[in-house]
């Protein structure tokens, strides 16, 4: 399996532009996101959200989208509404979304730094732990404002199995990385308290 990069990413939509031949929006995020914000790992699979202008005919854009990452070579995850994937909220991730590059008729964006960590954190296998500490070093997230995002995250997210598991793995990711991704001066319980009390969590 090869690195992502940024010119695999972008022969992607240069194919779907042709095959589509209508305007749409996309929002990427996931592995190629990763990689495009420095994180260069192997991967196959690229993870957007796209909404069609001026078309109703669904079948149309999933075989455009099929033929494309046929002839590129890669998996695609794409969806109207990426919001759907998670039980964590992405929040105002549309709002948030970061101007890319127009390839066609694509007007491309990149989810924010933060949304993209909360997928991470979501999930949190080896891996993804792996992207966190990564791109939270490349893009010099700052400790509080990111911790009262996914405490923010988890307050607007329904209560489930799934927001039990990412408060665990919030505070985990703090006990573990927090020095080394912030400094010997991270304060590990004001963290876990600045996130308790953006989470609504009673103290």
């Amino acid at each position: 399996m090869k690195p992502m990069k940024k010119n695999f990413v972008d022969r992607f939509f240069v194919e779907l532009d042709r095959e589509l031949g209508r305007p749409a929006e996309i929002i990427l995020t996931g592995a190629a996101l990763g990689a495009l914000m420095g994180n260069i790992r192997p991967s196959l699979d690229i993870d957007f959200e796209i909404k069609v202008k001026g078309s109703k005919k669904r079948n149309l854009v999933h075989e455009a989208i099929r033929r494309a990452s046929s002839k590129i070579g890669i998996t695609v995850n794409y969806s109207e509404d990426i919001g759907h994937w998670s039980m964590i909220s992405y929040l105002d991730y549309r709002k948030s979304a970061v101007p890319y590059q127009t390839i066609g008729r694509l007007r491309i964006k990149l989810m924010a730094p933060a949304h993209w960590t909360i997928g991470k954190m979501t999930r949190f296998l080896e891996i993804d732990i792996q992207d966190l500490l990564k791109v939270i070093k490349k893009k010099k997230l700052k400790a509080n404002p990111l911790i009262r995002f996914w405490g923010r995250a988890l307050r607007s997210s329904p209560l489930s199995m799934t927001s039990g598991h990412f408060r665990n793995h919030v505070v985990f990711f703090l006990r573990q990385y927090g020095k080394f991704l912030w400094g010997s001066g991270f304060d590990l319980d004001h963290s876990i308290t600045l996130f308790k009390r953006s989470a609504g969590i009673k103290i």
